[in-house]
């Protein structure tokens, strides 16, 4: 069974790799495998999620990872299974398409991570600093409160 769900994941990533960066399943499968021998920690769900999200790209054959691992992990597990709430919301009569809520997601980080409300506010922070996600208007930093945010993936 374990196979089966691995090369329907494998099969996706390929297909992946075809649809969003024109590469061949063929000599797809030559940068993964690279790819793999330098990111060990890394399998082929984990690389499914990370094309999805965006978090890498391909450049001169070789596929880049855009941020760390954490970073990367920490994307992955908030847009993924059992993440935060990811919804259209409304404020002052203003729909705001996909975001998320600031406190939602630090108290999420903290439960998931078992992490305190100021390491969370700080990783809050440096999916900001990376452009990964913004306050939906622009106007606040990362912060826990009922404010909405949006990852850049989503607009």
């Amino acid at each position: 069974m374990f196979e089966e769900v691995n090369e329907q994941i494998k099969s996706k990533v390929l297909a992946l790799f075809f649809m969003k960066f024109k590469i061949s399943p063929t000599y797809s499968l030559t940068i993964i495998e690279k790819w793999f021998t330098e990111n060990s920690w890394a399998d082929w769900e984990t690389l499914y999620n990370l094309i999805q999200n965006a978090l890498v790209r391909v450049e001169n054959n070789n596929l880049i990872n855009l941020y760390e691992q954490k970073i990367c992990q920490l994307v992955n597990d908030m847009r993924g299974l059992g993440g935060i709430e990811i919804k259209n919301r409304n404020y002052r009569l203003k729909t705001y398409p996909l975001c998320f809520i600031g406190s939602e997601a630090v108290n999420w980080m903290e439960k998931k991570y078992d992490i305190s409300k100021a390491e969370a506010l700080k990783l809050g922070q440096t999916l900001i600093n990376e452009k990964i996600i913004h306050h939906v208007t622009d106007d606040h930093d990362f912060k826990n409160d009922y404010l909405f945010y949006r990852f850049y993936l989503d607009e």
